[in-house]
């Protein structure tokens, strides 16, 4: 298969797709920190370039659910709106929206984390007959109790004419640690912001095998 990874500096998926003998690339506005096939630049640039299956990153930022509470001045709903912050938001949505329009690949994934209820409409993703829906934790693929696997992230994948994913780990997430949720502030948040967002490995391995 020929795969794209769209918001992908990391390589990991890629590289997972790669390991198995598919024709893979990830595409970001950064460079990767993991040398291998890769388009520095808008994933809309090559999204045409007869891709099998698409997966995408979009940032997560605005529409989180996590990041509610910055929609209201002084993040409480008694300070009023803040304008700028949904603006922000619905930007971000539409982007999703407009990436869904214009995106022709036959089977396409789209991942964030649980996303605000006013995202997912705006966006479109709550439209199940488009988008299939899953939500799965990093531990579902782990095997070793101390490895990096056994976290707990829950991440949201919005699919077209794919399967849902399956656990292929041993775990039952009972002892998965919060390393996401309790990582440190970096003096740039988007470091921060870009280590929190890298696909575990084991979830990449079985989205290679399951969706390859």
């Amino acid at each position: 298969m020929r795969v794209l990874v769209g918001g992908e500096y990391s390589g990991v998926i890629r590289d997972s797709f790669l390991s198995r003998g598919h024709d893979a690339m990830s595409a970001d506005f950064s460079d990767t920190i993991a040398k291998g096939p890769h388009y520095k630049g808008d994933w809309f640039d090559v999204i045409d370039d007869g891709w099998d299956l698409a997966i995408f990153h979009p940032t997560c930022t605005f529409m989180s659910n996590s990041s509610s509470k910055h929609l209201y001045n002084g993040m409480d709903k008694k300070g009023g709106l803040n304008v700028d912050r949904w603006v922000k938001m619905g930007e971000a949505a539409w982007g999703v929206w407009d990436l869904g329009e214009r995106c022709n690949v036959p089977k396409v994934a789209i991942e964030n984390p649980i996303m605000l209820r006013y995202a997912q409409i705006l966006s479109g993703l709550d439209n199940r007959k488009v988008w299939d829906f899953q939500v799965v934790q990093p531990w579902w693929f782990a095997t070793d109790p101390s490895g990096p696997d056994n976290v707990k992230k829950a991440t949201c994948w919005w699919t077209k004419g794919l399967p849902k994913l399956n656990p292929t780990g041993l775990l039952s997430g009972e002892d998965a640690r919060p390393d996401c949720h309790n990582s440190s502030p970096t003096k740039d948040p988007e470091v921060r912001r870009m280590l929190r967002s890298k696909t575990p490995k084991g979830m990449a391995d079985a989205i290679a095998e399951q969706w390859g």
